[in-house]
């Protein structure tokens, strides 16, 4: 059964990524403008003209949705993530470790990303670890072959006295770079060399290259959640569809790394 208010809600964020006007929408539609305001603003329901276009528009711009579901089981840990990279803020984690759900919280609302966690394992190090394989995973399998995309994206983000740049390029190859300054063995009950190595092992499975560098700060729970946040939204910007080249592999090699 087709979710018609998640439909409205992707069409409208495909035109607020894109700063489409209501025309260029009615026209990838092939409905009326007057028809398309008034479904986007709420004034009609969807109707099935407007849901008909829609569901092709969302289909040419997202063949898969760009979402993934990644389950990993071992002797140590037990992971089911769900990540739908063209979400609208949303997450439900639990991984039993503080700090790791409110950075990954951080990291789905800023990122405009839905994420759903359920980890459970012997020990802090082995659940995140894994969770941030399964993390890289999943956005591995949603972006698929990374058409359409700006690929590179980078941001500075403040958190009080904490300032912390963070740089991607999600063309496909997997590349980190961590110098986040952490100088604490816990954070609120999470070594700090383990966000160290969450972003970076979250790098190599998601492919992509990511540089996290603190600028200055002295908090570490600000350093690491300035980080989590300028994560999510370089992600974003990343990974929006440019209408441009929506069906292109943004490299002059034509093809994504793998």
């Amino acid at each position: 059964m087709v979710e018609v208010n998640k439909v409205l809600q992707q069409v409208v964020q495909i035109q607020e990524r894109g700063g489409f006007s209501d025309q260029y929408m009615a026209d990838k539609l092939g409905c009326s403008r007057p028809l398309y305001q008034r479904t986007r603003t709420g004034k009609i329901p969807v109707g099935g003209r407007f849901l008909k276009g829609a569901l092709r528009l969302l289909e040419a711009e997202y063949p898969k949705g760009r979402a993934a579901t990644v389950k990993r089981n071992t002797q140590e840990t037990s992971v089911e993530l769900h990540l739908d990279v063209d979400g609208s803020g949303t997450w439900d984690v639990e991984t039993g470790i503080f700090i790791l759900d409110h950075l990954l919280s951080q990291f789905a609302k800023h990122g405009v990303m839905n994420l759903t966690v359920k980890a459970s394992g012997d020990d802090t190090h082995h659940i995140v670890e894994d969770v941030a394989i399964c993390l890289g995973k999943a956005f591995a399998d949603a972006m698929a072959e990374r058409r359409g995309i700006p690929r590179m994206a980078s941001m500075t983000v403040p958190m009080d006295e904490a300032l912390v740049t963070v740089a991607v390029d999600v063309g496909g190859r997997g590349y980190p770079v961590v110098d986040l300054a952490l100088t604490s063995q816990d954070i609120s009950g999470m070594g700090g060399d383990l966000v160290r190595h969450f972003l970076e092992s979250f790098a190599i499975e998601a492919r992509i290259a990511l540089h996290v560098i603190t600028l200055r700060g002295q908090n570490d729970h600000h350093k690491a959640e300035a980080a989590f946040k300028a994560l999510g939204r370089v992600i974003d910007i990343a990974t929006r569809i440019d209408d441009r080249i929506s069906s292109e592999v943004s490299s002059t090699k034509g093809i994504p790394e793998k």
